[in-house]
Parts: C-alpha cells; structure tokens; sequence
C-alpha cells in the first residue's frame, strides 16, 4: 500500500493520503487543497473522507476546501468540533498572515468506533490530553498485515505533543500514552509533524513512553 506524506504548511504538519479501494482517505489537510487534491487525483483516486486527528488549525487548514470541491466527509472527535469554527480555540494566531478557513463536522467519532471504506478499516483511540478530543487511527493493510497508527500530536518520535493549550491536559495526557503503552501489535507510527518510527520504538527510547 502506498501511503502519500506531504509536509504542508508553516508548522510542518504531516498529511497522509491513505487509498481505500478506488478511494482516498485525507489525514490531518493541513493547508493547500490544490496540492492535496492534485496528490490524490495522480494516485488515481477521489477523496471520500478527511479524518482529523484534532482540530488545531495546522491539521485542518484545507478541510473545507476539500469538502466543498469533492463533497468527502470530515471526521474528528465530538470534543474537538467547536475548534473547526473557532480561529482562537483552534489556535490559529500562531499564523497571522493565513486566513482562518472554518469547516463543518460530517461525523463525530467516539473512542472504539471503526470506520470502514474499499476494505480498509481504521480503528479510533481516543487519546486526548494535546486536545480534548485527540485521537489516534489505527489501521491494518490488509494486503500485507501491516499496522500503521496515525498519532496526530499524541506521539512523535522520541516525544510527545504539548499539553499546554486550549482544552490541553497533561494528566490525561500521561494517561492517553498508558493506553498506547498497553497496546500490543506493533505499529508503523505517522505522526502529525516529523519523522515516521515504530511503536516498539517508542516504548524502548521515547522517554516519555519508557519511563526513563
């Protein structure tokens, strides 16, 4: 399965671009719906749906653009909705210069729902503690068996997303990173900004999951 990684906006913020049959699945837009769309159009495939890992502004910059030009549903967690609508909530005067682009919710997710499309499945952890509503997605391809987690701003490579914001909470947090602690399976982990890693990885050097 070719997973699409394109680094948009001034945050660095990773958007993946998932195929699900003859489907795309659009992780995190961050910003430039052109380039997002141009992506997919070259991998053969409509968007269907925009999964938000949260609704900070840097991964969700494009999503109403999308929604309007290919009619995909946005998906984001219930407690995260009120950021898609609220330039200051969403944190977006980290970038005076771009314009806020509200979007609407098509579906809200709950921890343990799974979403299926063209035979692909993800499975929704809810991991909050950057924001209220963060969550990760985790998906199995299933031509290969391979397991791919996608942590938004819960789990970077050798860290961890702030804590500090709006909604924002540390203790929950920690407990957020137990759960993926007792995960079993290993991952390809994508996360939201920088490098890609494993979740096996994580639990031997990430301090924060190691316990150092």
């Amino acid at each position: 399965m070719e997973i699409k990684n394109l680094v948009l906006s001034e945050l660095g913020t990773n958007c993946y671009i998932v195929p699900a049959g003859d489907k795309a699945v659009v992780i995190d837009p961050a910003d430039d719906p052109l380039r997002i769309t141009a992506a997919a159009d070259g991998m053969g495939l409509g968007i269907a749906w925009i999964l938000l890992t949260h609704g900070h502004f840097d991964h969700t910059g494009a999503a109403a653009a999308i929604r309007e030009t290919s009619g995909a549903q946005v998906y984001i967690h219930g407690n995260d909705v009120e950021m898609l609508s609220d330039p200051v909530k969403s944190l977006s005067f980290f970038t005076p210069e771009r314009a806020f682009s509200p979007c609407e919710a098509d579906v809200t997710v709950n921890d343990g729902d799974r979403l299926t499309l063209g035979g692909l499945t993800f499975d929704v952890l809810h991991t909050p503690g950057h924001t209220e509503g963060s969550v990760c997605y985790l998906m199995t391809d299933p031509g290969t068996g391979a397991k791919y987690m996608f942590s938004g701003d819960t789990l970077f490579r050798d860290s961890i997303g702030r804590s500090d914001t709006y909604s924002g909470s540390t203790e929950k947090l920690m407990k957020s990173l137990d759960k993926l602690n007792a995960l079993t399976d290993e991952y390809k982990v994508l996360p939201g900004h920088g490098p890609s890693t494993t979740l096996s990885a994580e639990k031997k050097y990430n301090p924060f999951l190691a316990g150092f």
